[in-house]
């Protein structure tokens, strides 16, 4: 929390603390004040960062969430106390909401090694389908019907109060027969995992959607697990467009029979077989009884108030921004210092379409970008540790693959097994032929590995180690061994089959679950890789590189809440590593929780300079507002490592906000020198060009896009374009 010391005034709204920033926006607890000096409830007021507001299909979005909300009365939805705006800028008032998240309740029993009470889930579940319900029967002002759709109907966007109170949040992308959507027609919206198969299909998608997205929400805490996975998005995407799933009673045949079809019914794939509305799908679940009878919600305080008691950090900030706010009866406004703004701009016409500002997309615009591998940097050990025992007191997990491996494909588009059968059949060859070359069955593990450690090539070490791995007399020590050399030289094939035979040899060690953990993911296989984590944590409890190997798999994914929840996790077992708390420090940056990222960057800069955690440091600086702070570590951050990509990168959006267009177009350009395959650089040199109205420099960038990123140029050109 920031309090602000004196307070700022944003129409009849005095802002005493800002409780939260975000990559778009910025939330502010506040008090209305009306002309005569009274006081009003304490409000959440919402801006957008002043980079984005004239960015206008991000304002266009932020003022659709407001106006929709604002059409919904009822207590599970969050109300809208005011949209309004001032100075050209936008903001929004709301209800002021004390508790967290669907999301948060579910991972803080996770992080116990429990699932949610079933009777709990139903009834914030049930609450938020009739919050949702009745968005879904809204009408306008003429009386017509809205015929609104969520379309990021998820845990995160239900958020449960501390008196157990449930509520619908955040409108951002949904739509309406009026407004439309919050983003661009013909993209995917929402959480993918959510989604319908008639979204992922880009068919006509109405208030169902919804209703499949709920059913995937019972699922997930019927089961423990998604309903649709896979290795990647478009794997996950492929099955939930198919609509293939197994029942849950697979998973759990306790599980009462009329949940479960309830739960199939809502999932099915074809909108007309689900339940027609949100009120039948609550009857469904209110009917089960028996151990799925909805808790009351003094049942659900009192969870929440277990889960996240009132030393908890949110509740604690909140707290503390009350204990800000000085109104006390008989002061009046000019009492608390600025008086407000007299004259405050309406809403309504005034913030119409055609009267937002002329797009322009700024450069800056970093935070909302998916992030990818390449900005994902594997978390590799000092090189001073030794390497660790199996009780897990050091670290030594090295880096994954830079790089995704090829999945080779038939005429129809299908994943081909060829791949798979050829490298068993190549596996087999390769044992045959190492051991022949390397010395005959009679060659000692020793004498093997010694001739493995003088290969000159990665191909002929990993030929060479399976040699030593399939000696008789080879020992726990020296397979450890064999392990971390294919680890290094990425020979996955080869160490995914070291690792199968290492387990039927030693079940109970936790190095050959973590080497068949680390190769299935480069093999991708993320399944796998789960189980593996799942019996190292299992075997070694307090071992931390079951942690880092499930983060680095969430970052591989490009799953941005995973691979936070991860690293955190980590953090808590192997407090003060820094290596560890520069990559939670990234994510959490990733993820728009400034003050937190900013916190644990500083615990890791305290410990010694780290490139990485300073230029990423400078970036949460640069959305504090803070400049000239952001621009000293992101210079000393190229001065110390001038290949790190993300340093010229957040250097070049600082620079150009402050006016430098000029140096900020040198470090773009760098930037994309060191990037690789990744376009964000280009993208934003892009954006550049057209605010700048360079023609010659536009049509150079829009060439490099195309020679760059043939796939997706058009796609890449058109959101930089004016």
């Amino acid at each position: 929390m920031e309090n602000l010391g004196s307070p700022v005034w944003i129409g009849r709204y005095r802002l005493t603390s800002r409780i939260a920033t975000g990559g778009m926006a910025e939330v502010y607890v506040g008090r209305h004040i009306a002309e005569d000096g009274t006081f009003g409830p304490m409000v959440a007021v919402k801006k957008l960062l002043p980079h984005l507001v004239k960015d206008s299909s991000i304002v266009r979005m932020f003022l659709n969430e407001a106006r929709i909300t604002a059409q919904i009365n009822h207590d599970n939805v969050v109300r809208i106390h005011e949209l309004g705006q001032v100075s050209g800028e936008p903001f929004i008032a709301m209800e002021l909401l004390e508790g967290r998240t669907f999301a948060d309740l579910r991972s803080r029993a996770a992080e116990d090694g429990k699932r949610m009470p079933l009777p709990v889930a139903l009834r914030i579940l049930c609450e938020a389908c009739r919050g949702l319900g009745a968005a879904h029967d809204a009408k306008d002002d003429d009386g017509q019907p809205l015929a609104l759709v969520h379309r990021d109907f998820t845990p995160d966007n239900i958020h449960v109060g501390v008196k157990g109170e449930v509520k619908v949040i955040d409108f951002g992308i949904a739509k309406t027969a009026n407004w439309g959507a919050g983003t661009e027609p013909g993209t995917l919206k929402g959480k993918f995992f959510y989604m319908s198969p008639e979204m992922i299909l880009a068919k006509p998608v109405d208030h169902r959607a919804d209703i499949f997205a709920a059913g995937v929400m019972l699922y997930e805490q019927m089961c423990g697990r998604r309903p649709f996975t896979g290795n990647s998005v478009d794997e996950v995407v492929m099955k939930i467009a198919e609509g293939k799933l197994q029942p849950p009673s697979q998973f759990d045949p306790s599980l009462p029979r009329s949940l479960e079809a309830v739960c199939l019914t809502a999932l099915n794939r074809n909108p007309d077989s689900r339940f027609q509305s949100m009120g039948t799908f609550i009857d469904a679940m209110e009917m089960v009884g028996g151990e799925a009878q909805l808790a009351t919600n003094a049942e659900v305080a009192a969870y929440v108030g277990q889960m996240f008691p009132q030393s908890d950090k949110r509740r604690e900030t909140l707290r503390k921004a009350r204990e800000a706010d000085p109104s006390v009866p008989g002061m009046k406004p000019e009492d608390f210092g600025r008086s407000p703004a007299h004259g405050v701009e309406p809403a309504g016409p005034a913030l119409g379409e055609h009267d937002l500002p002329p797009t322009s997309a700024s450069p800056a615009r970093v935070a909302q970008q998916a992030p990818t591998m390449r900005e994902v940097p594997a978390y590799t050990p000092q090189p001073s540790q030794p390497p660790a025992p199996s009780s897990g007191a050091a670290i030594h997990i090295p880096a994954p693959a830079a790089a995704p491996a090829k999945v080779e494909t038939d005429k129809s588009g299908k994943r081909s097994n060829l791949p798979i059968i050829g490298a068993v059949i190549g596996l087999v060859v390769l044992a045959g032929v190492a051991v022949a070359v390397l010395g005959g069955s009679s060659a000692t593990a020793e004498v093997l590995l010694t001739k493995a450690e003088q290969a000159t090539t990665p191909e002929a070490k990993g030929k060479a180690l399976l040699a030593v791995a399939l000696a008789p007399d080879v020992s726990e020590a020296q397979l450890q061994q064999v392990g971390e050399l294919l680890v290094a030289n990425k020979q996955w094939a080869i160490a995914d089959e070291v690792a199968d035979g290492w387990l039927k040899r030693s079940p109970k060690n936790v190095e050959p679950h973590l080497l068949k953990g680390r190769a299935a993911m480069n093999l991708r296989k993320g399944k796998r890789t789960e189980t593996e984590v799942a019996e190292a944590i299992a075997i070694a409890p307090d071992d931390v590189r079951p942690e880092v190997l499930m983060a680095e798999l969430r970052e591989m994914q490009g799953d941005v809440p995973g691979a936070l929840e991860a690293w955190t996790k980590a953090a808590k077992k192997k407090t003060g590593d820094v290596r560890i708390l520069s990559r939670q420090g990234h994510w959490l940056s990733q993820s728009g929780r400034l003050d937190e990222a900013a916190d644990v960057l500083s615990q890791v800069l305290k410990r010694g300079f780290q490139p990485e955690a300073a230029a990423e440091l400078g970036f949460v600086k640069f959305r504090k507002e803070q400049p000239d702070e952001a621009l000293k570590l992101l210079a000393r951050a190229v001065k110390e490592k001038p290949d790190l990509m993300e340093a010229h990168y957040y250097r070049a959006a600082v620079l150009y906000q402050k006016g430098d267009a000029k140096q900020a177009r040198a470090e773009y350009l760098e930037a994309d020198k060191l990037a690789g395959d990744d376009s964000r650089p280009l993208v934003a040199l892009c954006e550049l060009e057209v605010q700048q109205q360079t023609t010659a420099e536009l049509d150079d960038v829009k060439k490099r896009l195309k020679e760059r990123f043939p796939a997706d140029a058009d796609k890449l050109i058109a959101s930089c374009a004016p």
